[in-house]
């Protein structure tokens, strides 16, 4: 990412999340100062959490391996505070040795579920994954992928920077899917190893507290009356397979425990970045953040994604009906564009379009995250990327065109590598990092 945040004078426009009251709308708030180099300026209501429907305006730890940093422990202790505050130390850094096992051997964690890993080095005793398996991990700090399945991740340098300063988290927990994206701050020195850090750790927290809470328990959603019994063969002559009923979970991580985590892992990523050293005269290395759970469907509820976000990276959802962007830009010109200072139509186009109000690093005075939970219409993809890809599409219908160029049944790999490829066909100037989910029921 590319900031300008040398600013120092201007309006600095707060929002407030939205909430049930509200039918999911904007709601602008006071302004205040802007923000220039060592003097932090805020947005609005951060912290705040939403439970509403798309608007208009709406692990392993696998990473950007540039500066990278991974997280050594669980840092999490189980219990509903979610409560892992002193277990954030910075890691050890340095990268595996190419062609081995899948084992991340920096934070012996697992490659689907990110569990810290002990015992048998074959298998994840907690999800079962091959360790030795087909890499699902491949490429280099120029261009990585990662690929679960239903949920994968691309991370490229772009064309124009010499390095990539942006990095990824996905993982995959008894069904709930995880990513996360940070975009280092390339104003500041060290961003790239921030933003490592910060997606490492975060993706780690994220992972242990779905772990933590259990998968729950599978119920079924209904019973029509040509519907057998679970796996029982049916009655008829010449019938062989058997049918299922299909099931939702009951107790299972659902939007309140995420949107907890989710604060939980932005200021587990923000205390260990806040250590990374600030060059002499300059501001502190920094990121931002955007981080997605897709929950499974529960008895009481469909499919959710749950959001959190500080700073400019963004999700959307590409639904069949419609398509939405569920994240809010932290940034003078989208705070302005909200507090009516300046036309909605030059928020992406103001000089002061790419300059930061609320980030994470060591000089940043707030980072709760933004929070918010949205229903999922399947099918639909769930897509968390950096700048380097929205600067070329940011309005969700020509989002969801480009995903809609690939076949139905793309992939989720595909998704993310097509998106890459359409924002490096576009002149690549950012680092650009894209991790798609699919939800098909």
């Amino acid at each position: 990412m590319t900031v300008g945040r040398h600013d120092n004078g201007g309006a600095r426009a707060c929002w407030a999340q939205r909430g049930p009251a509200t039918g999911g709308l904007i709601i602008p708030g006071p302004v205040g100062t802007g923000r220039h180099a060592g003097s932090p300026a805020r947005g609005g209501m951060p912290g705040e959490s939403t439970y509403g429907t798309p608007s208009e305006n709406g692990m392993t730890v696998e990473h950007d391996a540039a500066g990278s940093y991974d997280v050594g422990g669980s840092g999490y202790h189980g219990g509903s505070g979610y409560g892992g505050g002193a277990g954030y130390d910075l890691p050890e850094r340095g990268m595996p040795e190419r062609g081995r096992s899948l084992i991340d051997e920096r934070t012996t964690r697992c490659p689907r579920c990110a569990v810290v890993l002990y015992g048998d080095p074959r298998y994840c005793d907690s999800c079962g994954f091959a360790l030795q398996g087909p890499p699902v991990v491949n490429g280099d700090s120029d261009h990585l992928e990662k690929d679960l399945g239903r949920i994968a991740g691309v991370c490229d340098r772009g064309v124009r920077h010499a390095t990539n300063e942006d990095a990824m988290g996905v993982a995959e927990v008894f069904g709930t899917l995880i990513a996360v994206v940070c975009d280092g701050v390339s104003t500041t020195p060290g961003s790239g190893e921030a933003s490592s850090a910060a997606a490492a750790t975060a993706t780690a927290i994220l992972a242990d507290a779905v772990r933590a809470h259990g998968p729950g328990r599978a119920v079924p959603l209904g019973r029509p009356a040509d519907v057998l019994e679970p796996l029982e063969p049916g009655d008829d002559e010449g019938y062989e397979d058997p049918v299922t009923v299909p099931a939702a979970l009951v107790g299972g991580f659902g939007p309140e425990e995420a949107e907890l985590a989710l604060h939980q892992a932005v200021q587990a990523a923000q205390d260990t970045i806040a250590q990374l050293s600030a060059a002499e005269g300059r501001m502190a290395p920094s990121c931002t953040i955007a981080a997605a759970i897709v929950s499974p469907p529960t008895a009481g509820g469909p499919r959710t994604v749950t959001i959190g976000w500080v700073g400019d990276s963004r999700v959307y959802l590409l639904g069949p009906r419609w398509s939405e962007r569920l994240s809010a830009d932290d940034t003078w010109a989208a705070e302005a564009a909200r507090a009516g200072l300046i036309p909605a139509s030059e928020a992406e186009t103001h000089r002061r379009a790419h300059t930061l109000t609320r980030w994470l690093g060591g000089d940043a005075e707030d980072v709760a995250p933004h929070t918010a939970v949205f229903p999922i219409e399947a099918p639909a993809t769930v897509l968390v990327c950096s700048d380097g890809l929205w600067n070329y599409a940011s309005r969700p219908d020509v989002m969801a065109a480009i995903v809609n160029q690939l076949p139905p049944d793309a992939q989720a790999l595909d998704v993310a590598r097509h998106l890459v490829e359409f924002a490096v066909d576009q002149g690549g100037h950012d680092n650009i990092t894209v991790i798609a989910a699919r939800v098909d029921r």
